[in-house]
């Protein structure tokens, strides 16, 4: 098994595949948002059947593009992280009024 790639911090945008960066603009094109309705609805029955809880805000790490939200966000306060400013440039568009940030740390052993 290989091990995850370790971004040096440097330039992490270059570090980058090619459609999380300078590709960003064409994500929707293969990946649209409407075609994750039934792995969003997932993820909303698994979390509300398996916490004993009220669940109200939902932290999404790694959010890409934002498809996963644009269906959550009806339902709950979502927060997106992403290490690509493109994918959250492109996340903001089909979220907005949702809070959006860059990581700007990646630890790693």
């Amino acid at each position: 098994m290989s091990s995850p790639k370790k971004l040096s911090g440097k330039s992490q945008a270059s570090e980058m595949p090619s459609l999380y960066s300078e590709l960003a603009d064409w994500f929707y094109l293969l990946t649209a948002p409407e075609d994750y309705a039934e792995e969003a609805a997932f993820y909303k029955k698994v979390l509300l059947e398996s916490s004993q809880n009220a669940i109200h805000d939902i932290l999404e790490l790694g959010s890409g593009g934002g498809n996963n939200a644009s269906h959550l966000k009806a339902d709950f306060q979502m927060t997106l992280t992403d290490l690509s400013p493109d994918m959250l440039r492109i996340s903001r568009r089909l979220n907005p009024g949702v809070s959006i940030f860059k990581v700007i740390c990646v630890i790693s052993d």
